[in-house]
């Protein structure tokens, strides 16, 4: 028998394995972004002082899947700052700010409250196109480096970027059931991921709110699409890409058809041992790539 939906607003499940995934090794700050009469979880660890380092999860996803960078030795010379969005992890759910639009409006608002204008930002899947999206408003960042996110401007770029499955699909649904949880949070890793990294992804996907994807859904169903591949062309920030070996989502081609004057390296930068979160199942590798990065955008390197 199918285990029952969660409610579009799934707060209350999965709560152990949510409060064990942030107390490991973050702490909640609330964020009041009054412009917006909104507040959102907000993260910091590393050091105060330190140049600042900002990290924006995925669809459905939360800050809690950055546990690993805030514990690595190599990145405690930072400022470590992470948020949840709007109905995702310990934030709030607030629906009237589901639609692209308003989300990046947020996101905006909240990296200028953390004072990150000029933030090293790394953004995962859904977060980099919001982050993408706004690029004409972050033009002083030192740097964007992607994680899962293909820029996309039409529906012809959204068919030739992401290889959804069914599974895949159920990013855009508006409930989930437990087993659909779990059956999401293995799409997402690599075929060999422990027990830990699945109970942490589906402890951030039964929080997520379910109107926030069905919002996601109705935007891209409308082709309300930004031009992500103008504003990479575009942008003086430099930029990097990266997909785990094992992604499942994309097709990693695509980004070789793409114009990006200051993307770093090669087009898209691959992760091994990894599928959709790179940074949570090779932390090492995707580390030493973050300060590669960090290395090149260095106002020092200029």
């Amino acid at each position: 028998m199918p285990s029952p939906p969660l409610a579009p607003s799934a707060h209350s499940h999965f709560p152990a394995l949510a409060g064990l995934a942030l107390e490991t090794a973050m702490r909640p700050v609330f964020l009041a972004l009054p412009e917006l009469s909104l507040r959102v979880a907000t993260y910091e660890g590393g050091n105060p002082m330190g140049p600042p380092l900002l990290f924006v999860h995925g669809n459905s996803l939360a800050a809690s899947t950055f546990q690993r960078q805030w514990t690595a030795p190599e990145l405690q010379a930072f400022r470590l700052v992470a948020l949840n969005l709007p109905g995702h992890g310990q934030s709030p759910d607030a629906p009237e700010w589901y639609s692209p639009p308003r989300l990046r409006q947020v996101l905006v608002a909240a990296i200028r409250a953390l004072r990150c204008e000029q933030a090293l930002i790394v953004g995962h899947s859904y977060g980099g196109h919001l982050l993408l999206d706004a690029l004409p408003e972050l033009s002083h960042l030192r740097g964007l480096l992607t994680v899962g996110t293909p820029p996309v401007s039409t529906p012809t770029d959204l068919a030739a970027a992401f290889r959804l499955s069914e599974t895949g699909g159920l990013f855009y649904a508006p409930s989930l059931t437990a087993d659909q949880v779990t059956a999401l949070a293995r799409y997402c890793l690599r075929p060999t991921s422990p027990d830990d990294e699945v109970a942490l992804l589906a402890a951030a996907l039964g929080r997520a709110d379910g109107r926030m994807r069905t919002a996601l859904a109705a935007s891209i169903a409308a082709s309300e699409l930004a031009d992500e591949v103008g504003l990479v062309r575009a942008t003086s920030v430099p930029l990097a890409f990266i997909l785990g070996e094992k992604e499942a989502m994309l097709a990693p081609d695509y980004f070789a058809s793409l114009l990006m004057p200051t993307c770093w390296g090669e087009a898209v930068q691959i992760v091994p041992r990894a599928g959709h979160l790179p940074f949570l199942e090779n932390p090492t590798a995707f580390n030493a790539l973050l300060l590669a990065f960090a290395a090149h955008t260095s106002p020092a390197s200029h």
